[in-house]
Parts: C-alpha cells; structure tokens; sequence
C-alpha cells in the first residue's frame, strides 16, 4: 500500500532493525516496536538516560523543547541537534537512523545534578 510506504522510519544501530511508524510516534516507542533494548528509567525526562544520537538527514524530527535543551546543558551533551532524549522526541517524516551505541559515550549520573525537585 502507498499509504505504509509513505510512513516514517527508524533504523536502530549498531543492529540495523527497523520499524516503520506512525508520524509523531516517539523514539523510544518507535523501538519498543522495533524489538530494540533503549536505556531509559522515566520516559519523562526527568533522568536523561535515554539520550542517542540521530541523524535526521533523510528524514526530520520533532524540534527540541526548552525542557530536552535543559536536560541536555546538564548532561553537558551536544546542543546541536545530533543528541536527542528518547522519550520526547518524535519521528516526523523519511528515514532517520537512532545511533544506540552513544548510550554507553556518555553516563547521566556523572555529568547531572540528581537534586529532588
């Protein structure tokens, strides 16, 4: 059908799974339905454990919030664009590829300040 055709697309890597999406579906759905393990502990960026990097060049993303920026300043990761929080940002159009292995670049707990709000 054109209609599955024309739906967004995520491959994960370093495994090359993919899952075809529904536009606005999040990162972290979108593996959980690619059978892919994602690090996460809240799903409500309050952790920052769930950062991966994507490229978004075949493809786009939501745009990050002021809330995913924060979390990354804290995390001291990259602003740019090419580091994105798992579970808020949402798969748009085309093809992008969710790099896993950057899961293990970068540990929450050393680099975030954990107070209790």
């Amino acid at each position: 059908m054109n209609d599955v055709a024309k739906r967004p697309s995520v491959v994960f890597m370093p495994s090359g799974a993919r899952a075809e999406v529904d536009s606005g579906t999040k990162i972290l759905v979108a593996a959980r339905q690619a059978g892919v393990p994602i690090r996460f502990m809240c799903a409500s960026l309050r952790c920052g454990t769930c950062g991966v990097k994507v490229d978004a060049s075949h493809g786009s993303v939501s745009p990050q919030s002021e809330d995913e920026l924060a979390m990354l300043r804290r995390l001291k990761l990259s602003l740019d664009g090419s580091i994105r929080m798992a579970c808020r940002t949402r798969v748009e159009s085309g093809q992008i590829v969710v790099d896993l292995d950057f899961q293990d670049s970068y540990d929450p707990s050393d680099n975030a300040d954990f107070e209790d709000a």
